[in-house]
């Protein structure tokens, strides 16, 4: 709703002021992103810390502090996150020859060109995943996992989050990685993790797009990116393996 709110009136602004609405539109599509994100965690979090009470009051989770990640558990995070965002760039290549994906890249290439990497990376990289998290993981897969198993909310939660997006390029993919986000969620019982995954799978998605055709041109390329490939599918089993863990010593009991 926030996000509509905030696209049809900057769309009704730049055709009154501009020559070129749709262009001036998707100029500024990256801030608009941001300024949404920023505005709809207010209230997902208001709703959060309200459903967390109501928990703790019904006995769903403990009343006690939550174990903060660790430097090298938020590290390894994020590096699942860029392994899981490059593993799905693997199959969505593989799909590309059954899904016209034209139009698509197209509206990202006029969204993107010309924009400085670093803001892309705050904007679309933090803020954004920050936001979507609070959205699909903290309020809609927690509350279905007040009334289903694991993996009904989980598999739920991420068809929802690939329906969000509105195309099915970013469908596919956003269902995938949202149903593994909540399934780590759980895992870890720290609400951040699925943050940090989220935000590393968008972080490398825009420096992979920046700098993938600097590295195939360079000496060795290949090989850097054989080897950034072998760290990023360590990261995720190890990431999977050790929340695995932690969860079976907790007696999967929810700490979220």
């Amino acid at each position: 709703m926030i996000s509509q709110i905030v696209a049809g009136t900057a769309l009704a602004v730049f055709a009154r002021t501009a020559e070129n609405s749709a262009e001036t539109y998707y100029n500024y599509t990256i801030f608009l992103t941001g300024l949404t994100g920023i505005l709809a965690m207010i209230p997902a979090l208001y709703f959060y810390r309200r459903d967390k009470v109501r928990r703790i009051a019904g006995g769903l989770i403990p009343a006690q502090k939550k174990v903060p990640l660790s430097i090298s558990e938020t590290v390894l995070l994020l590096l699942a996150g860029a392994g899981f965002a490059q593993y799905g760039n693997f199959l969505m290549a593989i799909l590309q020859s059954f899904i016209n994906s034209s139009t698509y890249q197209e509206s990202m290439t006029r969204i993107t060109e010309g924009k400085s990497l670093f803001m892309m990376i705050f904007w679309m990289g933090i803020v954004a995943p920050a936001a979507e998290e609070m959205i699909f993981r903290w309020l809609i897969y927690l509350r279905l996992r007040d009334w289903m198993k694991l993996p009904v909310a989980a598999v739920i939660s991420g068809l929802i989050f690939g329906i969000y997006h509105g195309n099915m390029v970013q469908g596919i993919y956003a269902s995938i990685l949202g149903t593994a986000f909540a399934w780590i969620l759980e895992m870890s019982g720290n609400i951040y993790s699925s943050m940090l995954l989220h935000m590393g799978a968008n972080i490398w998605s825009l420096l992979i797009s920046e700098y993938a055709l600097d590295l195939y041109s360079m000496k060795y390329g290949v090989q850097i990116l054989i080897l950034i490939y072998l760290i990023l599918l360590i990261s995720v089993v190890y990431c999977l393996t050790h929340f695995e863990k932690m969860c079976s010593i907790r007696k999967k009991k929810r700490m979220i």
